[in-house]
């Protein structure tokens, strides 16, 4: 028999599996949700934007999928646990988590950085992350993953201004690292994804044309990241061919960290 007569179940298929992204309204968050339905997941959109949670269920929907829309801030602990109870009640189980849901506000160089903006940004960047972890950990079954979406800020800084930011993500990776090995028992691997300048509505909005091509030109690849670029390397660290990767900290940012 040859080769191409025989057929091979591809390890990036997820069939069968339900996936809760937060923050998937848009952005890497919807590229990531998308991914994953076409890869066969049952996918639960979770945003704070109720219609853009919906319009990403309504596309995964429309292309044959199966989908869940829920509009929440992911700081809210009781909407957590509702959330999950209600993915539970519907799909039966659950399989993937992806805590894609960030902020990147603007601030002052310290010391002028409001200790109000700092301790909200790890709020939502870090606490909210640490909550839906365990509320998922708590359901799922041995072979469930968790991927938390980090940034290359996390291992240096882009300029002044953004200590807040930069302190967030890097907990991130030490919080990503530890569920790691805590859940390792329970069969449950943890990874996180650090990207790099990815081209979404948030980029657009505080880049300008002239600052986009000059990020450009300091990165190896010659390109800005896309969402579905993201989207794909989350494919591979929930599918069975990472079952062997756990508490790994993925840079995916075309080469620019290693550029300088």
């Amino acid at each position: 028999m040859s080769p191409a007569a025989t057929s091979v179940h591809s390890p990036f298929r997820l069939d069968g599996q339900t996936a809760i992204v937060t923050g998937a309204g848009a952005g890497i968050g919807r590229g990531i949700a998308w991914v994953f339905a076409r890869a066969g997941a049952s996918v639960v959109s979770i945003d704070q934007n109720s219609a853009s949670a919906e319009e990403t269920r309504a596309r995964i929907e429309a292309a044959g999928g199966r989908a869940m829309a829920a509009a929440a801030d992911v700081t809210d602990a009781a909407a957590a646990v509702a959330i999950l109870d209600a993915v539970m009640e519907r799909f039966g189980r659950l399989d993937i988590l992806v805590n894609n849901a960030g902020v990147y506000p603007r601030g002052q160089p310290l010391p002028e950085l409001a200790r109000e903006t700092f301790v909200r940004t790890l709020e939502i960047n870090v606490t909210a992350a640490f909550q839906y972890i365990c509320e998922a950990a708590s359901r799922m079954k041995p072979g469930g993953c968790i991927i938390n979406i980090s940034s290359i800020e996390s291992l240096r800084t882009a300029g002044p201004g953004i200590a807040h930011y930069c302190t967030s993500k890097a907990a991130l990776n030490a919080l990503t690292r530890s569920a790691a090995v805590d859940l390792a028992p329970k069969g449950i691997r943890v990874n996180a994804i650090l990207p790099g300048i990815v081209r979404t509505e948030g980029t657009r909005a505080s880049l300008a044309t002239d600052a986009m091509g000059q990020l450009t030109q300091r990165i190896p690849s010659g390109r800005i990241g896309e969402p579905e670029d993201i989207a794909h390397a989350a494919l591979f660290l929930a599918s069975g061919a990472a079952a062997y990767v756990n508490g790994h900290c993925l840079t995916v940012d075309g080469g620019m960290t290693i550029a300088g």
